[in-house]
């Protein structure tokens, strides 16, 4: 092998390594940019789970102490307006709501229970007078009402705001008026704002077109 030969094997062999060396570089720079796009994805796949999760669970409690509401007030009073007029219902669920409300928001158990017992006392004594015997007039602006009120007593009580009645007694004091209310105003639609001349001529109008 001449010497012009040596000389061109030996550009050839640097070439080669230069090559192998560029391939291995490239080689290394891509595992890392794969491995770290892989530990970000996971980082933000667990991130995801864990909020699902954090989400769930919350849920899941807010709907277990929604029930365990429904439940102690159906159990120490009632739920119907044909039994206990419309505080049995817009009252109760206003209370659920405060107390769902302020469970969501971080309150204490103390709280939630402070917060059902007063928009469920604001709301007490509310009769049941469905115009025409429909849930619409006055049912419908009741419900908001109900709403209005159990984002305020949830906030009064976040504030620590405190309710002079404990709320199994406000349940109690729900159950014994409504069987003082007059069967007119329990879900009749026989007396309140059913019994008015427009609430009357509204029911006729409504019969009479069948």
């Amino acid at each position: 092998m001449n010497e012009l030969d040596t000389r061109a094997e030996r550009f050839l062999e640097s070439i080669r390594a230069e090559g192998e060396a560029a391939c291995a570089a490239i080689r290394e720079e891509t595992e890392r940019a794969i491995n770290s796009q892989l530990d970000e994805t996971r980082k933000t796949e667990n991130t995801r789970v864990e909020r699902t999760l954090r989400f769930e669970t919350e849920r899941a409690k807010t709907r277990a102490n929604r029930d365990l509401s429904a439940a102690r007030m159906a159990a120490r009073a009632t739920l119907a307006g044909a039994e206990g007029g419309c505080q049995a219902e817009v009252g109760a669920a206003s209370a659920m709501a405060a107390a769902a409300l302020c469970h969501l928001k971080g309150g204490a158990p103390e709280q939630c229970a402070a917060a059902a017992a007063m928009a469920l006392g604001n709301l007490l004594g509310l009769v049941c007078d469905p115009v025409a015997g429909l849930v619409e007039v006055p049912c419908v602006k009741r419900n908001v009402v109900g709403a209005v009120n159990a984002v305020s007593c949830a906030n009064m009580a976040l504030a620590g705001v405190d309710y002079a009645i404990p709320c199994d007694e406000v349940i109690d004091a729900m159950g014994r008026v409504g069987s003082l209310l007059s069967p007119d105003l329990r879900e009749t639609g026989q007396g309140g704002l059913a019994a008015t001349p427009t609430g009357v001529r509204i029911a006729q109008t409504l019969a009479e077109q069948g």
